[in-house]
């Protein structure tokens, strides 16, 4: 009994071969078997998964061009020389081969398993070179193959052209015009001949090789290009000549490259062949299986992989855990017969290194020997009784099974009495059960739904039957005997009603009603609690993803905080290298401004402006939480704090989305998005001890802060050029120079252009505390190109 043919497995290996690349991987494909060494079949299932990760992510595959070479290495073995289009198929075949290498060797971490088989390739270098110098990109022989030939083809074409010229000038003969059928030039016999009419035979001389089929033209050589066609002639044969001991020449550098080359053709279809299988996964929607440990099936949502995508029904297959034998009941066409087949496909296709259609986290166990009873074509093939053909199947199976095997068997015990049929088909499952071997088996038998129940390893499943549509849905649910549905599907194909109730009536007289009804209550029962198991499930799942959405959620919230404080850090980092390179710039000035006798005054000062530049914050690890500040009712004078800082200060200037800010005696220009609101606390106790009421220049000199010599001070700064940002900055430290110098009046000169310069420096000035006035310029003075401020 060939099992791999019960179970359509010839099929699998055609669908394998369609998908492969190269007729050696399709030859492997068609002669494809299941192993049955646990380390032979996981390797070759991660071999597969390792080519799928490669089609799926590869943009180049490392997979075509290869030709089947055997044929030509064992040619040249026996010194048979080789033809043109087999020395060009070898030599794209090299190419490929040196490509697959290369792609691997550089993906070798990739796809380590696919590497070993190529890791080692010869280039076969010596080869190549010889067929780039003899063959074109066409694979056409080169006139320069070798000096001899090269010669050859000259002295051929410079003869042709000779001829040609010769024939031209015989035909343009007027004298010449009335001999000839057609004033055209063609070949015969190798030789070149004009076709002339058979009445001018004797009048135009020359040799006659060949007439048309009404023989009312000759065609004829002229006699004057008799020796320029032998010359032609013996060229072509010498030609040909080279041409044969070239290709004599390449056979034996193929000859001494055979077994390198067999060697390598082994296994880059090896590669190919595991791609192909790949392949054939990818289109199934299939996952490599996990190999049990034991004896466990746990097929997941698996489908036939014979039927159409579109139609199939996926169906759960577990055995071999709790129970070793399943009994599947149901109705008649409802899909008992495709699950038994799935299971044995699968089971076949896992163990010969292919990925199974099934979801992820499918497992089959390692079987010694998968037999299989389905159908009955055997019994029209020998002339056999149904029931005879099947007992002959399973008397085989029965003296051959054992513990590691997988039996599958359809309609046990049918085909003859049912009451025979049961005690039989119980005699022979309890025979499989104490050999202990997996078994999946159908059966309409309402004793061996029973058996089942009563007897431990053995359960029931059923095939669904909506009673609704009175339709199967093919659906496999495990724990409950079903129903053949037989009358029910009879009045739906069609029977007459009358027939149907008079059948029903004698089933519920033969008192098989009650058994079926409690069946019927045990699977709709059986369904409302799949059902709550779905939902529930689904609700489970609705959960886990919440949860992992919130967590998820929480990372991103955490990294974001993380990315704003380093962010803020970096800022306040490079605020406080600007401000103290600005300080330092005062410093510098201030130490250069002070007399003598004002050293201490100059250290004080010194001192002060240190101090503001020592005090700029660096956020921490923490930020603060602060509510945002409404720059639409901020004003000069209003505490603030500033974010990047993380440092309370006082409004000096407010320029449009740019606000001047006095910080612990520095003045810093930020961004309005940078300023957060101060707490009503932190805004008293700031005033208190830095009292913001702008200081009079007298004020100001006492205070020892306006010591900067007169004399010194520029009362003029020109601006030209600046953009307003830039301006703004230079006009505000010029105008605090200005006021510490005790100057009275200043001027900026900003030029005309659009006035956009102007403006922007008379917005600024207007917020500046200590101007008493400004306008723009007498036109002595620059006029509209310039602003005096008086202090």
């Amino acid at each position: 009994m060939n099992s791999e043919q019960v179970l359509d497995f010839q099929h699998i290996r055609q669908k394998l071969a369609d998908v492969c690349s190269s007729a050696i991987a399709k030859e492997y494909a068609l002669n494809l078997q299941p192993m049955h060494n646990r380390q032979k079949i996981e390797d070759a299932l991660d071999e597969t998964v390792e080519a799928m990760r490669s089609l799926e992510q590869e943009v180049e595959q490392p997979i075509s061009g290869t030709k089947d070479i055997r044929t030509t290495c064992t040619k040249s073995r026996k010194e048979i020389i080789l033809t043109r289009e087999e020395l060009w198929d070898l030599h794209t075949t090299i190419l490929a081969y040196n490509r697959m290498h290369r792609f691997f060797k550089e993906k070798y971490l990739l796809y380590p398993l696919l590497s070993l088989w190529v890791q080692d390739l010869p280039s076969h270098d010596k080869l190549t070179k010889r067929f780039e110098r003899t063959f074109d990109a066409y694979g056409v022989l080169l006139d320069g193959a070798t000096p001899k030939l090269q010669q050859l083809r000259m002295t051929m074409s410079r003869t042709k052209n000779a001829i040609k010229n010769d024939l031209q000038r015989i035909l343009q003969d007027k004298d010449n015009q009335k001999y000839f059928q057609e004033a055209i030039v063609t070949m015969r016999n190798n030789r070149y001949v004009i076709p002339v009419k058979q009445e001018y035979r004797g009048a135009f001389p020359g040799l006659i090789h060949d007439r048309s089929a009404t023989g009312a033209t000759l065609y004829i050589e002229p006699m004057r290009l008799v020796d320029l066609n032998n010359e032609l002639q013996e060229a072509t044969l010498a030609e040909e000549q080279e041409v044969l001991r070239i290709y004599k020449e390449l056979t034996e550098l193929v000859r001494a490259h055979a077994d390198t080359l067999l060697d390598a053709c082994k296994r880059v279809s090896h590669v190919e062949f595991v791609y192909g299988k790949a392949e054939l996964a990818i289109r199934m929607k299939a996952v490599r299986a996990i190999i049990s440990q034991g004896r466990e099936v746990n097929l997941l949502q698996a489908r036939h992989p014979m039927l159409a995508p579109n139609v199939v029904v996926p169906t759960t297959i577990t055995l071999g855990t709790k129970y070793r034998i399943l009994l599947i009941t149901g109705s008649n066409t409802g899909g008992k017969t495709v699950s038994l087949k799935t299971l044995g496909l699968l089971a076949l296709m896992n163990q010969s290194g292919l990925c199974i259609p099934a979801d992820s986290g499918s497992a089959l166990p390692i079987f010694h020997h998968i037999y299989a009873d389905i159908g009955d074509e055997q019994s029209i093939e020998a002339s056999l009784s149904t029931f005879s053909a099947h007992m002959s199947q399973v008397i085989r199976i029965l003296k051959k099974v054992g513990p590691n095997d997988l039996v599958l068997l359809d309609e046990l015990g049918s085909g003859t009495d049912p009451e025979e049929g049961s005690a039989l088909g119980i005699a022979i499952i309890e025979y499989f059960r104490k050999k202990g071997a997996l078994m999946m088996v159908s059966t309409h038998y309402n004793e061996l739904k029973t058996y089942a129940y009563q007897t431990e390893g053995v359960e029931n499943g059923h095939v669904e039957f909506d009673e609704r549509t009175l339709r199967p849905t093919y659906r496999l649910h495990i724990g409950v005997a079903g129903s053949s549905h037989a009358l029910s599907i009879a009045a739906r194909l069609g029977l007459p009603q009358d027939v149907v109730d008079l059948a029903r009536k004698q089933w519920e007289l033969n008192g098989r009603s009650a058994m079926e009804d409690m069946l019927r209550d045990l699977n709709q029962e059986l369904r409302k609690t799949q059902e709550r198991e779905r939902a529930l499930k689904k609700e489970q799942e609705e959960v886990r993803r919440m949860r992992t959405q919130v967590m998820r959620d929480k990372k991103a919230l955490q990294d974001k905080k993380k990315v704003i404080l380093e962010k803020a850090r970096e800022e306040a980092q490079n605020m406080k290298r600007s401000v103290r390179i600005e300080s330092e710039q005062i410093i510098k000035e201030l130490k250069g401004s002070f007399n003598e006798t004002d050293k201490q005054k100059r250290q004080d000062a010194i001192s002060k402006a240190r101090k503001g530049v020592s005090n700029v914050a660096v956020p921490t690890g923490t930020i603060e939480k602060r509510d945002p500040l409404d720059v639409t009712k901020v004003k000069v004078g209003d505490v603030v704090f500033l974010d990047n800082l993380q440092s309370l200060g006082t409004i000096l200037a407010i320029q449009g989305k740019r606000i001047q800010v006095d910080m612990n005696g520095l003045t810093v220009t930020v961004k309005e998005k940078d300023l957060l609101a101060a707490t009503r606390e932190e805004a008293s106790a700031l005033l208190r001890k830095e009292n913001p009421v702008p200081m009079s220049n007298r004020q100001r000199k006492r205070s020892g802060m306006a010591v900067i010599r007169q004399q010194q001070a520029s009362t003029e700064l020109n601006i030209i050029g600046r953009t307003v940002d830039e301006a703004i900055v230079e006009v505000g430290r010029f105008i605090d120079q200005a006021i510490l110098a005790g100057l009275n009046s200043v001027r900026i000169v900003h030029g005309k252009g659009t006035g956009a310069l102007r403006s922007g420096v008379h917005d600024y000035l207007r917020t500046l505390p200590g101007i008493k006035s400004y306008d723009l310029a007498s036109l002595d003075e620059g006029g509209a190109g310039a602003t005096t401020v008086i202090l």
